[in-house]
């Protein structure tokens, strides 16, 4: 694939830096001038609506579901793949035990220590790694590196970032390549074909609104009046196939424009492979077929998934609850000043007038009130995501500006 910068010397496009700032940004579009993006249709699968009854209808799904994971799995294990990302969660934990069992004694997993991991999930991760019989190898990411390295991550993912997980990210697998990984299998995409998180869509509703509402208040009104008025009413996943179901357009919106590219980009930077066997076809359109029925109970989602690896993950790791791991903020940093010093240095008139749609001290008054807030404030995650997001803007049309060759690790 070759490099957007190569495409896109004359920099960002105004409409498309306002539109994507309003969740408004069609799909084929991107935010560089006179560059598209290559459309991936969702596929047309739907799942079945007439609810599971028979215990004998339910084990024939069960073991349809863990067939096709485990075919995927050995496909990827027979062409190299023998590392695994391990966060700790049931998704990798499955890709984990089956790639153990695929290649017994040569699989490695990978976990990342990083303040805000989760400390259950670490622990499972251990739990897992023992009892699938495979070598655990921890990274850790000091939180001290993650405001140095924002930047080289926004110009390998090639897209605003908006958290420090996706800066994490990039550190792990940096030093997973160092250390001889070259092919890394991700349980990324297991919560959208899965109905992982059954509360997602709404919460994702929440934050489109939240986002858009203080995307007004830095906009220019000649941008925001140019957009319209479908990027107050529409969400963004509506602007996906129209032949795909809510759950699939949504689970596309997601996946393209927040999980894989600090997953594949991110990773490729590095001269690493990431891939997502719960995306391969011959598992998801299995996956994405299931009803709705056998996947959440008592408001907890992937149940039938949860069932059929009973023999493969520990109780403990099976059974956890989803861990919320979407915000964390330079509030909650350890090292907040740092993230704060970035921010006052790239939200400047002379960073932001080159984007054309910003007002540079509008930004300044949301980041001076933004500095003022504890980390817990409810208004917190939307200030940090908007201005990691005016960050990120300004480093990619800087690095477009300056015509300097891609970073590379």
């Amino acid at each position: 694939m070759e490099s957007v910068w190569r495409l896109a010397p004359e920099g960002l496009d105004a409409w498309a830096v306002a539109a994507f700032l309003r969740h408004a940004l069609p799909p084929g579009e991107s935010l560089f001038r006179n560059v598209g993006r290559a459309l991936v249709t969702p596929p047309r699968v739907r799942r079945q609506e007439v609810p599971v009854e028979s215990p004998v209808e339910e084990e024939r799904l069960t073991e349809q579901l863990l067939s096709a994971l485990s075919v995927t799995v050995a496909g990827h294990i027979a062409s190299g793949a023998l590392d695994v990302s391990l966060s700790g969660g049931v998704d990798s934990a499955t890709l984990c035990a089956q790639a153990a069992r695929h290649a017994p004694g040569r699989v490695r997993a990978w976990t990342m220590d990083v303040h805000f991991a989760d400390a259950a999930e670490r622990r499972n991760a251990r739990t897992v790694a023992r009892a699938a019989g495979v070598e655990l190898v921890d990274v850790p990411v000091p939180d001290a590196v993650l405001p140095d390295l924002f930047e080289p991550a926004v110009l390998s993912n090639e897209t605003p970032l908006i958290n420090a997980r996706a800066v994490a990210s990039f550190a792990f697998y940096a030093e997973a390549r160092k250390r001889g990984a070259s092919v890394l299998l991700s349980g990324a995409g297991a919560d959208e074909v899965l109905m992982g998180n059954p509360e997602a869509l709404t919460g994702a509703k929440a934050r489109v609104e939240e986002d858009r509402r203080l995307a007004r208040e830095v906009l220019r009104p000649s941008a925001v009046d140019n957009l319209g008025t479908t990027s107050t009413v529409e969400m963004p996943w509506a602007l996906e196939s129209s032949e795909a179901s809510e759950e699939v357009r949504y689970a596309a919106w997601v996946l393209r424009e927040l999980v894989l590219p600090p997953e594949l980009r991110g990773a490729r930077a590095h001269g690493l492979t990431v891939r997502t066997p719960y995306l391969d076809a011959g598992f998801a359109d299995v996956a994405l077929a299931l009803p709705e029925s056998t996947l959440v109970r008592d408001g907890a989602g992937k149940w039938l998934f949860r069932h059929a690896v009973r023999s493969l993950v520990p109780d403990e790791v099976r059974l956890s609850r989803k861990t919320p791991r979407y915000a964390h903020t330079a509030l909650s940093s350890p090292v907040r000043a740092r993230w704060l010093e970035l921010y006052h240095a790239w939200l400047t008139p002379s960073r932001l007038e080159p984007l054309r749609v910003i007002d540079p001290a509008a930004a300044l008054v949301l980041l001076e009130r933004y500095t003022r807030l504890s980390p817990d404030a409810p208004e917190a995650s939307g200030l940090d995501r908007l201005l990691m997001r005016l960050v990120s803007l300004a480093m990619l049309q800087a690095h477009c500006r300056s015509h300097t060759p891609c970073p590379e690790s």
